[in-house]
Order: structure tokens, then sequence, then C-alpha cells
């Protein structure tokens, strides 16, 4: 096994699913399709990988068609993962490959020389509790701005537009409630949180989620339009 196959488990099981297009946006940039292919068949033959199908709308690295792999039986003995192996899932789920797009933003801003990135966290590990209260973001960014020597960190809301306003204002309520009670020490660990989301509509709902519940930290809520956002956070 190269240190590439053992980096591509790694990811595929800290987001959960990957496609196709992640992996050769990420480990495969300089060279040709068919190398990874090969790649991912074997890893699949070993059951290192699961494939489980395809990704059938858009996303990062050329639209549907896009097959889309999971940790497979022997990845979850390779990772030391306790207990018996069980499909994690059946069925794509479009959440967690939107996660990866989000990611895969802020690789590419690496790539092309904007930011550094110093960390990242998927859920549940980007998930904190502080004063009795959990907020779950799906994902955690720090990274430095190239040339400024600023670090910045962020925990990222994927909103896909399903989950109804209120639901959202209860997320926004647990935000603030660590704004408010975290401690000087805590506030060293928290973030600025921003909401990617699909269309301007809900970006104007969600604005005004925010402004209804969050007038005292509103500098630390940001809504975005998934597609293009990355240029506003570098």
């Amino acid at each position: 096994m190269t240190s590439r196959d053992a980096a591509i488990i790694q990811a595929v099981d800290q987001f959960g699913q990957l496609t196709s297009g992640h992996i050769w946006h990420c480990y495969f940039d300089n060279t040709n399709k068919f190398s990874m292919q090969r790649v991912l068949q074997r890893l699949v033959t070993l059951k290192l990988l699961a494939r489980v199908e395809r990704r059938l709308v858009g996303g990062n690295g050329g639209g549907s068609g896009q097959y889309v792999y999971q940790l497979g039986a022997a990845g979850h003995d390779f990772l030391g993962k306790r207990g018996k192996y069980v499909p994690q899932h059946r069925t794509v789920k479009q959440h967690m490959l939107e996660i990866a797009d989000a990611y895969s933003e802020f690789y590419t801003a690496e790539l092309d020389g904007k930011i550094r990135i110093l960390n990242f966290l998927t859920e549940p590990d980007s998930h904190m509790d502080i004063q009795g209260t959990k907020v779950r973001p799906d994902l955690f960014m720090e990274y430095e701005l190239v040339g400024q020597g600023e670090g910045r960190s962020l925990w990222l809301e994927i909103d896909r537009g399903f989950e109804s306003l209120p639901v959202v204002a209860e997320m926004v309520k647990r935000y603030v409630h660590i704004f408010k009670y975290a401690t000087t020490r805590d506030m060293e660990r928290v973030p600025a949180v921003v909401f990617l989301v699909p269309d301007d509509r809900r970006k104007r709902s969600i604005e005004s989620v925010i402004r209804r519940e969050c007038e005292e930290f509103d500098d630390m809520l940001g809504v975005y339009l998934a597609e293009g956002f990355i240029t506003s956070v570098t």
C-alpha cells in the first residue's frame, strides 16, 4: 500500500463518502484519470474502499457520472476501527458530498496560493460543547491567508434548503449561546459561523433569522451562496 492509498482511505473515512471527482482533485491532480481509476479499482477489489453508486447531480470534479466511495471492510480493519464492519450507508449521501465540496474549495484556494490550510475537522470532531450547549457544525476550517500573516477559522453549516426556518433558528440560538457564555479561554477555540446555501431566496431567509435571533453577535454569523463562497472568506 502506498502513502497515497492510505491518505485516500483516511479521507474517505473522515468525510464518510467521497466522489471520484473529490479524490481526483485532491490526490491525482498531476496525473491522468486512468491512473486514478486503476488505483480506485484496486482499492475496491481489496475491499479497502466500497463503491456506492454514481452521484447523479453536479458537485466538485466534473458534474454527473462520478462514482461515490465509502470505507470498505478491509479499510475498516486497516484504520483499526472497533467492532464488526457494517457499511455506513447504502445510498449516496448528498449532504456528505457537499461538505466535501466545501472542503475542496479551500483546497483549490490553497493550490492557487491564496491560503494555507492549517487544520480541518469533520463531524463529530467538529462538534463543541460549552456551558451545556452543543453545536454541531458540518466542517471546521483553520487556515492562513498567504502573504498577510492573518489566521482565520470558521465553522461551516452546509444548508441544502430542506430544514425549516424554526429549526435553523434553534441552530442559530445555540451558536449565540456559545458566543455569549464562552469564557475568554473558550473564545480562543470559537470561530465565526458560515452558512452555505443553495440560492438567493434561502440566503435571504437565513439572513432574516440571524437578524432576528442574533443582533449582538451578527458579525459572527454569515450566509453565502455555496457556489463561489470561497472568494468571500479568503
